[in-house]
């Protein structure tokens, strides 16, 4: 069923605004968006089979104030809520907010700015974060990453071919998109139960012909609350991997982009394989990602096609990634031998990373996160003095020699 009102003006911005069972805090949020300084915008709320009040106060707000319109449907996920959205859409510009989150005042007066001064496809802003749990602010420094940004108030991915996926964070809500831009690509979410913003996010991101940045919080987005998209992860514990895949294939439809841009991408995916299984806090949902890992190790990856050194951008996450790996290893259901040799994999790329480091100058940076489990690795490699340990084609170590040249690394 929907509820729609006319409104009058054409609308500058149209957020969209998908809704589950947000009742405890959208009431603060519809009114941090009903308080902008920019008026000229419509809101698309859309209903995804709440069960709780949330489609009651939607309605309240819809007939007071014109500008916010209710659709309402069957439970299908985010991603599917805002194309919803998308699809009613009539304003030059879009957003995607959540209904959980406070948007400062001048949220949307401030994007709207920047997007008409720069002729921008995507304006990114710095969002804060509330712990709606223990009720205080995080440090939230790191939801832009100013180093890895050109000087310049417009750029686009070929200006930062290699940070494109890690100088932002894949959430939709604290970026603004020119409608023409995401419907002359196409670009919509995959159905998918959490993750599939970062599809929709870095694919534009790396598709936009113009891209600027407003480096000041102008969102709080609420962290550690009951039902969260963080919650739903454990539901679907390998919807990231999907995701990362469905956004590699539409990079690979573009040879030039993805060529230019592969490094950064795999550099981040692995980065993000890592934190998902990390960060899991459902036993079962970890148990599936780590069965995943010891069964094929995420081939789309390419994990096993590059050297450790490859995966430098972040240089602790290569150690922390043999690290999940052989503790699937250890939770494989197959045969000693199997296990066996599927460890020996892990011994080789960890020291020849290890070396890599050391030759970059990079050594402080790992002493801390690798140290102890470079030392776990080399004191396995000298339990089999009659093997040898493969570093590549050209190159092989006993155990001994290998720990013998790691005592400058220690």
């Amino acid at each position: 069923m929907i509820y729609l009102n006319n409104n009058p003006a054409t609308p500058t911005i149209s957020v969209v605004l998908p809704v589950y069972n947000g009742e405890s805090y959208l009431e603060s949020t519809l009114k941090s968006i009903q308080s902008q300084t920019y008026s000229n915008f419509e809101v698309l709320c859309v209903n995804d089979g709440s069960n709780d009040n949330s489609l009651s106060i939607l309605q309240e707000y819809s007939q007071a104030d014109q500008r916010f319109h209710v659709f309402s449907q069957d439970n299908s996920g985010p991603g599917v809520a805002r194309n919803t959205g998308l699809e009613a859409a009539t304003g030059t510009y879009v957003i995607m907010l959540d209904a959980d989150d406070i948007y400062e005042p001048t949220l949307l007066e401030e994007l709207y700015a920047s997007a008409e001064a720069y002729d921008s496809d995507v304006v990114v802003c710095r969002s804060s974060q509330f712990d709606d749990s223990t009720g205080t602010p995080v440090d939230s420094w790191w939801t832009i990453n100013v180093a890895q940004i050109p000087d310049q108030p417009v750029f686009n991915a070929a200006d930062m071919r290699d940070f494109i996926f890690t100088a932002f964070i894949g959430w939709p809500w604290d970026k603004l998109y020119r409608r023409s831009f995401i419907e002359d690509n196409a670009i919509r979410y995959p159905k998918l139960t959490n993750s599939e913003d970062l599809y929709f996010v870095f694919l534009s991101l790396a598709l936009a012909s113009k891209i600027s940045v407003i480096d000041t919080p102008l969102i709080s987005h609420r962290v550690n609350r009951s039902g969260s998209v963080s919650s739903s992860r454990a539901k679907d514990p390998l919807a990231f991997y999907e995701s990362t895949c469905l956004l590699k294939e539409e990079l690979k439809k573009r040879p030039d982009l993805y060529e230019k841009t592969s490094w950064g991408f795999l550099n981040w995916a692995i980065g993000y394989l890592v934190w998902n299984i990390e960060t899991m806090d459902d036993q079962n949902g970890r148990q599936a990602q780590l069965k995943a890992l010891a069964n094929d190790e995420f081939p789309e990856l390419e994990i096993g096609l590059h050297s450790p050194a490859y995966f430098g951008l972040d240089p602790s996450i290569y150690g922390r990634y043999c690290a999940l790996l052989d503790e699937a290893l250890g939770n494989d259901s197959s045969s000693a031998s199997t296990k066996q040799q599927k460890r020996h994999r892990i011994i080789p790329r960890l020291i020849k990373f290890l070396e890599g480091i050391q030759y970059d100058g990079l050594l402080q940076t790992l002493r801390k996160s690798l140290g102890w489990f470079k030392r776990k690795l080399l004191k396995q490699a000298v339990s089999q003095p009659s093997s040898k340990i493969k570093r590549g084609s050209d190159f092989a170590l006993t155990g001994k020699t290998a720990l013998k040249h790691s005592s400058t690394l220690v």
